[in-house]
This record gives C-alpha cells, sequence and structure tokens, in this order.
C-alpha cells in the first residue's frame, strides 16, 4: 500500500468573503501570498473557501 508524505496546513483568509480556508503547503518555510487571479508562474495551490469562492495561494 503506497503512502502518501504529510503535508503541512496553514489557515488563509478568503480574499473575496474574508472565511477562514484550510490549504496544504510544500512546508513550513514559506510565505503565503493569497490573490484572486492566478499568476503566469509560481508554486501556487487552487483553493476553495467554504462559501465556493476560488482563489490562490502561491508559496514564495
Amino acid at each position: 500500500m503506497a503512502t502518501t508524505p504529510e503535508r503541512e496546513l496553514a489557515a488563509v483568509s478568503c480574499p473575496h468573503c474574508e472565511r477562514e480556508t484550510a490549504v496544504s503547503i510544500p512546508n513550513t518555510d514559506v510565505e503565503l501570498e493569497v490573490r484572486r487571479s492566478v499568476a503566469l508562474f509560481g508554486d501556487h495551490a487552487t483553493v476553495a473557501c467554504p462559501d465556493g469562492h476560488a482563489f490562490w495561494v502561491y508559496f514564495c
């Protein structure tokens, strides 16, 4: 049975409604930048808040 490595979780606020949302981060040394739109490059995750708003979290 294959196992997946555990990733840390961080809480970010939705830029649309300010509801707190959990996002999986690659490591604890990254800075998180929340954006309403996607950028052309960069390590990121697409996130949806509990109200269904989509936004992007970039790992800097």
